[in-house]
């Protein structure tokens, strides 16, 4: 089991690395400079009877950054990246904003953590409410829906789910915003140091979290009411009503324990998105949470900033998924997991490198059989010309037919011959190949999940 996490831990590390990396890239190379703003503002500020050139201010800044070298001479974006990594994992510097006026708060926000994480507690006031009461609501509504599917509480459940999985909260917002206006709730959400009372921060969070909680609640309720529906038709339930349980006892048992697993595999994640999700929302609200942060961040060029956001966001959702796999041994202890697979890779390139090798070398061998049939027949035609042409043609023409006829059959043979070699090559290479299945049928897979039907 801890052999398993270490192994998803390092491939958790991997991938992040690759995320950041194609990010750190694609951001350098497409989004707009955020330098050149700085720069055309301290040319226009500048005072004095000389002032500097945009483009000698430009270079300045950008080497002061680590962008260039010198002009002409840009620093290349692998580097670049490997100094912010390194920056990172020696000083825990995560950079900060290019360019100030992109700051919402230069006095709050004074390095990169405060200037995301402070802001967070905004977005988490609006995300978790909506999470706890959408995955509460959502499973509950699902499993009535399971309990009484084909009535018209089930109809009724499922109409209301495709309306809010169809409209998106773009287009819910307006609306609930409207009728919290004729409720006389500020469409603009207040922030906690504004003094205000909190009866009044609390109703004007609410819509927001209503408009979060309506878009996920849908995902939960499709996907419990079809689990309750599966377990409610298999056999082991069947044979728990003729055993004459009770319907308390056949939920509580069988139901809820096995729709639980799955179910827990999509809370995390879905809190995830929740988190990531919840722009929109506080756009439309002006929540002072993460979006302004993000939004300021990716059209103005600042790198760090979308760095540090898929750090974060992408270590939470490798994290949520370590969790849930932890969490299934927890829930249910048959599921075990398999031993680190017992192929060695190592002898396994040995051996690749080894038929490669012999593949080359019978191909070398064929090609010189066939050069040696091919310069001993021109060796004869030789001769034979040599002897025969002037003296007798008639002679010289049937001994060249001879000759080609004869080099022909030579030719046919050792295609024959190549062909036989090919087949007994393939059939011992198959007959191994198989020989290390069956020797591995057990023992060859990284993971191994123990799937049991659930006991009656």
């Amino acid at each position: 089991m801890f052999k398993y996490i270490w192994q998803r831990i390092a491939f958790a590390i991997l991938a992040l690395f690759i995320i950041s990396i194609l990010t750190f890239n694609l951001v350098a190379l497409f989004a707009p400079d955020p330098l050149s703003k700085v720069a055309q503002r301290e040319v226009e500020g500048a005072t004095g009877h000389i002032k500097p050139t945009y483009d000698a201010v430009l270079l300045r800044l950008r080497i002061e950054h680590g962008i260039m070298y010198s002009k002409d001479h840009p620093v290349p974006i692998i580097v670049r990246y490997f100094r912010y990594i390194g920056n990172i994992l020696t000083k825990g510097d995560f950079g900060f904003l290019y360019d100030p006026k992109n700051n919402p708060n230069s006095i709050i926000f004074t390095n990169m953590t405060k200037l995301f994480f402070n802001p967070l507690i905004y977005t988490l006031v609006v995300s978790v409410p909506a999470f706890v009461i959408s995955a509460i609501l959502g499973t509950v509504l699902g499993v009535v829906a399971g309990y009484k599917r084909g009535t018209w509480h089930d109809t009724s459940i499922n109409i209301f789910v495709l309306i809010f999985i169809a409209l998106p909260s773009f287009v819910i917002a307006p609306l609930v915003i409207a009728i919290a206006t004729k409720l006389k709730i500020s469409p603009i959400v207040p922030s906690f140091s504004e003094g205000k009372p909190i009866g009044e921060v609390i109703v004007a969070y609410l819509p927001p979290i209503l408009v979060m909680t309506l878009g996920s609640l849908a995902v939960y309720t499709t996907y419990s009411r079809n689990q309750v529906i599966t377990v409610l038709t298999s056999n082991y339930v069947l044979i728990a009503k003729t055993k004459g349980l009770s319907k308390k006892q056949i939920f509580t048992k069988y139901v809820l324990r096995n729709i639980s697993i799955p179910l827990f595999a999509i809370v995390f994640p879905s809190f995830v998105f929740l988190l990531a999700g919840s722009i929109v929302v506080e756009r439309y609200w002006s929540i002072p949470g993460t979006s302004q942060t993000i939004t300021y961040a990716f059209p103005n060029g600042e790198l760090f900033v979308v760095m540090f956001s898929t750090f974060f966001f992408s270590a939470i959702s490798f994290g949520s998924e370590i969790i849930v796999d932890i969490m299934y041994a927890i829930l249910d202890p048959r599921i075990t997991y398999g031993a680190k697979s017992k192929k060695n890779y190592i002898l396994f390139i040995k051996m690749l490198n080894h038929r490669n090798k012999l593949v080359r070398e019978l191909k070398n061998a064929n090609e010189l059989e066939f050069d040696y049939l091919k310069d001993n027949l021109e060796y004869k035609l030789s001769e034979l010309a040599a002897n025969l042409k002037d003296q007798n043609p008639n002679e010289f023409e049937q001994g060249k037919q001879n000759l080609l006829q004869q080099y022909e059959n030579d030719v046919k043979t050792l295609k024959e011959k190549i062909e036989i070699e090919k087949e007994q090559y393939f059939k011992e290479k198959e007959e191994k190949q198989n020989q290390l299945i069956r020797n591995s049928i057990f023992a060859n897979a990284n993971i191994t999940v123990e799937k049991v039907n659930t006991n009656d």
